[in-house]
Parts: C-alpha cells; sequence; structure tokens
C-alpha cells in the first residue's frame, strides 16, 4: 500500500481553503517549476551543460555539481507536483481512496522518489570519483555484459562489426603500416536517434570486435602481434573510447551508468586531449545530436559538411582518423522528416540546453533491423601536421583533412552498402 502513497492526497484535501493557504498553495505549486525554468533558460545562454565548441572556457569541477544539484532539486520538486496533483485528480473522480494524513503522503515521497535520488546523485554525478569528465568509470566487464550479447543475437539479429572491402584493396605492407599506429580519432555516422549498432558493435563485444572480416565475407590475415583487448584482433594497439553529449552521459539514471561504464566521457575540446593523449582512441559523432533529426529507413544522412572542430584536433594532436558507418541506425526509431513546428522549436531549444535531442518525433513503431558497423580505411593526414603536438594548424589543413574525410565516407559508404544485411542496396549518402 505504501507506493500508492505517493499518489494519494489527505482526506479533505479539496475542501475550500482560506485565502493565505490557497496563496501558499499557488506558491508551493509554481516555485518548482518555475525555477526549473529559470535554470533552464540559464543554461540554454551560457551553455553550462555544453562543451567549449558553445562556450569558452570550461567549467570547473565544483561549478558543474552545483549546477546538476540545483538541476535535480528543481526537477524532483517539478515531478513532486505533478505525483501530487495526479493523486488528487484520481482521488476527486473515485479511482483513489484518500490517504489518512498528508504527513503519510509527504514521507512516501521522500522515501520513494526523493530520497532514492539524491542518493544515486550523490554517489555518482555529484561524487569526485563519478566524473564523466575522462573515462575513470571504463569497466572491461561491461563490455562483455550479456545484455548485449541478447541486443546482438536476439533483438538486432545479425549485429556485428566488419572491415570495409576497400582494405582487400591494400597490399601486406600498407595494412601493416596502417594498423600498426597507435591510435586514432574515429569518426561515426550516423547518429540516429540512439546510436544503438554503434554503442553494441563498437564499444562492447558483441559484435566480435574488429577483427579480419570484411562486409563480403572475406578474411584478411590478422597482425601476429594481435592484442587480447576490444579490436586488438585487427588493431593491435587500439583502446577505443567514446566522447558524447553531457547531457546523455552525465546526468541522467541509466544513461549515466551505461555510457560511463562503456567508456564515454563528456565531448570538451579539454577532455577528448587528455585522452588522447594517454594513448587510446577516441569515437566521436561528428554530426551530434542534429543528425538524428534525419533518422529514418532509407535516409542515410552525414552531417558533417560544416563540422570541422574534429579534423583540427586530428591535426592538433598529430593523429589520423579512422571512418565508421553503421548500416541500420538509421532506422532503429524512425523520426518525422517534417515534424510539427511546435515539436521543431521545442527539440532545438532543449538541445541548446541539454546536447541531446529531446523530445523524439517519432514516425513509427522502433524497428529491429541488422546493425552492422563497417570499419573504414584510415584516413591518412601526416601531411598536414603541425611540427609538434598542439601545435599551428593552418584553415587550409583543415579544409584539406576534411575533403579527405567525406571523401573516405563516401568510398565507405558506396563500396560497402550491397555487402550488408538489411537491404542498402539502393542507399544514397547525403551529406548536409
Amino acid at each position: 500500500r505504501a507506493p500508492l502513497a505517493v499518489l494519494r492526497p489527505a482526506r479533505g484535501s479539496f475542501r475550500r481553503l482560506p485565502e493565505g493557504g490557497m496563496t501558499s498553495s499557488v506558491v508551493q505549486d509554481v516555485a518548482a517549476p518555475a525555477a526549473l525554468l529559470v535554470l533552464m533558460v540559464l543554461c540554454r545562454r551560457n551553455y553550462w551543460f555544453r562543451g567549449t565548441t558553445y562556450r569558452a572556457t570550461v567549467l570547473s569541477g565544483g561549478q558543474e555539481r552545483v549546477l546538476k544539484l540545483a538541476l535535480y532539486i528543481t526537477l524532483l520538486g517539478t515531478i513532486d507536483l505533478v505525483l501530487r496533483r495526479l493523486g488528487q485528480l484520481l482521488a476527486f473522480v473515485g479511482l483513489m481512496p484518500a490517504v489518512g494524513s498528508s504527513l503519510t503522503c509527504v514521507a512516501a515521497r521522500v522515501v520513494l522518489l526523493h530520497g532514492p535520488f539524491l542518493l544515486w546523485a550523490a554517489m555518482g554525478p555529484l561524487s569526485l570519483a563519478g566524473s564523466t569528465r575522462d573515462d575513470r568509470g571504463w569497466s572491461e566487464a561491461a563490455t562483455k555484459a550479456d545484455l548485449w550479447k541478447w541486443l546482438a543475437t536476439v533483438v538486432f539479429k545479425g549485429s556485428r562489426i566488419v572491415l570495409s572491402d576497400e582494405w582487400l584493396q591494400l597490399s601486406t605492407q600498407e595494412r601493416d603500416r596502417l594498423r600498426s599506429k597507435r591510435q586514432y580519432i574515429v569518426g561515426l555516422h550516423p547518429h540516429g536517434l540512439m546510436p544503438v549498432g554503434a554503442i553494441i558493435n563498437g564499444l562492447t563485444w558483441a559484435g566480435g570486435g574488429c577483427h579480419g572480416l570484411t562486409a563480403s565475407g572475406a578474411e584478411l590475415p590478422e597482425p601476429e602481434d594481435a592484442g587480447p583487448g576490444l579490436h586488438q584482433r585487427w588493431f593491435p594497439h587500439m583502446r577505443l573510447r567514446a566522447a558524447v553529449a553531457s547531457g546523455a552521459c552525465g546526468v541522467f539514471p541509466g544513461a549515466y551508468e551505461m555510457f560511463r561504464k562503456l567508456g564515454a566521457f563528456e565531448c570538451t575540446k579539454a577532455f577528448v586531449q587528455s585522452v588522447l593523449r594517454e594513448g587510446k582512441s577516441v569515437a566521436i559523432f561528428p554530426g551530434g545530436a542534429q543528425e538524428s533529426v534525419y533518422a529514418t529507413p532509407g535516409r542515410y544522412v552525414c552531417l558533417a559538411s560544416q563540422h570541422k572542430g574534429f579534423v583540427r584536433l586530428a591535426l592538433e594532436e598529430r593523429l589520423d582518423i579512422l571512418p565508421m558507418w553503421t548500416f541500420g541506425d538509421e532506422s532503429v526509431a524512425p523520426q518525422l522528416p517534417d515534424a510539427p513546428p511546435a515539436i521543431v522549436a521545442a527539440q532545438r531549444w532543449l538541445k541548446e540546453v541539454t546536447g541531446i535531442l529531446i523530445p523524439p518525433a517519432f514516425a513509427g513503431l522502433p524497428r529491429c533491423p541488422p546493425l552492422t558497423l563497417v570499419t573504414g580505411v584510415p584516413v591518412t593526414l601526416d601531411d598536414l601536421w603541425p611540427d609538434e603536438p598542439a601545435g599551428q594548424v593552418s584553415d587550409a589543413a583543415v579544409e584539406e583533412g576534411h575533403r579527405r574525410y567525406i571523401e573516405a565516407q563516401r568510398k565507405l559508404f558506396e563500396t560497402n552498402k550491397a555487402l550488408v544485411p538489411g537491404g542498402h542496396a539502393k542507399a544514397v549518402i547525403e551529406f548536409r
């Protein structure tokens, strides 16, 4: 009976209140939602939940924790209001009996809602050890969890990671040269509403890890110094992490745990540089959450024409870029091609606050196609590198590196679209 008390009002809660009590009730109802709205407006204006692409400086760790705490308190207050008023409405129409004391309702909400959530926050996003500014939460056991295997073999049957058939055209010496490089910046497309295939195949063992299998089924010899880690059967030195929106990885329950344990962290330049300089590879979605808008079966959009920061970063860190494309991610959660203006406006506004595309504009039920992550041939940029890491990079070098990346994604797509399952043979890639 206790959980129902969260929703149930006290007896007599609909009696006429004195004028002072009425004012107090209105203030109580308005306070939390108003505070949440003000906080979101300030976050949008100052890009507090966004990276240095939008802000000149990075918030300190303490400032970020205070900001998240304010978000959680105002969000909990708003949820509390909804629960109270919903309970009163259900009681008013006779669908739920009233409880004996308003104190009982308050205690139930504290025990079942506020307490557990704030305890989770204190032990997770608000703790020093729970930071999402680096990959400290990565867990090898999490990459091998049965959940991912179930998704790859039962839900999205046949999901796997393969090499682009472009690798077949390279000499043994060239393949060895490219594989021997210790790290890359990995460019992933498409984002989809949620890049399920990229997560399953790229950040876990469910797709088998990158090895000598190509999209056409050909087997290439694996390097003699292959390692035991994820993707190290083809790239012996690879330790892959992922940079994602802070609103996705660092704020909400479930997403926080998943992304953190899979090695994801906030996509801010300073944090990406720090992880790269530890000798790890970092996967980035150049199209970002905005690429989610184009997620629909039969449409293949690479939103990268104006996104060049990842190329500049690769050049500054003297790294090459490894292109990847997940066939199937475009159709997992179909989105309306022409969403209502109100939804588009809400998406734009909330994306500026959180960095993620909410609310989604679903065009149908979710689908479960096979998800194939194709690994292309690295885009070589060494002739464009500065003399030293973090050296000056010219705009001309960025433009040339970006041109090579776009061409590499185009070639990867065209070479493999008819070779992977899911009916992509007639697909046409769009660069926006």
